[in-house]
């Protein structure tokens, strides 16, 4: 069986050599390069071509998110998994958008990094369930309010131009009389706009109207 060449990237020495300690217990991996900045991440990584990539994200000068998406251009068969301090789904999502197979934390158990490792070498994902429950949250606030734009926009292509300057008066709490002179049009043809409008949107009322109005987004702010 062939074994799974790592190569560790951070830049604390004390890390390194634990981690390569810890690495050749295992008869599946072996420890093919070590690298202390994310230019020598690079560097190592095209001359050795390891199976797995273990970095870091504080490094200085190119940080890990840097050496990350290069190492995913120029070398989408390397696997990367991020070892890091960084407890925050801000990372995570990065690291997901571009293309890492996992993400562990430092205070992982040693198990967790080498069971981690044989993983994203086999195909597999790694992430912390914590982090990921909110990377999931984040996703799905994004998806409301993409719907929420969504719905706007195809209600707002229903509303003429007055329809939605009297829809505004409405949510500002004005009357019919009130309406009629901010807009300086005439109050009959104010009651047609919002016998429009309750019917464009669905509503039995001029409060329902503004409530829907203000909940699904259709009125832009200035």
């Amino acid at each position: 069986m062939k074994s799974i060449e790592v190569l560790i990237a951070d830049d604390h020495p004390l890390l390194r050599q634990g981690l390569v300690k810890l690495l050749d217990l295992e008869e599946e991996v072996v420890v093919v390069g070590q690298a202390r900045n994310g230019e020598e991440t690079l560097q190592k990584a095209e001359e050795l071509q390891p199976d797995v990539v273990l970095l870091d994200i504080n490094m200085p000068g190119m940080n890990g998110i840097e050496v990350a998406k290069i190492l995913r251009e120029k070398h989408p068969a390397i696997q990367i998994l991020v070892l890091t301090i960084h407890d925050d789904e801000s990372y995570v999502n990065e690291m997901i958008r571009i293309g890492a197979s996992g993400y562990l934390l430092k205070d992982a158990e040693p198990s967790q990094v080498v069971q981690a490792i044989k993983k994203v070498f086999s195909g597999e994902t790694v992430f912390p369930s914590h982090l990921m429950e909110r990377v999931m949250e984040h996703y799905y606030q994004l998806e409301i309010e993409y719907g929420r734009m969504k719905t706007a926009a195809a209600l707002n292509e229903l509303l003429t131009v007055r329809e939605t300057e009297v829809l505004r008066c409405i949510v500002e709490g004005m009357s019919n009389k009130e309406i009629a002179n901010c807009l300086h049009i005439s109050e009959k043809t104010v009651k047609n706009h919002v016998t429009n409008l309750l019917r464009k949107l669905d509503v039995e009322d001029r409060t329902q109207a503004a409530v829907y109005a203000v909940s699904k987004g259709l009125l832009p702010t200035d």
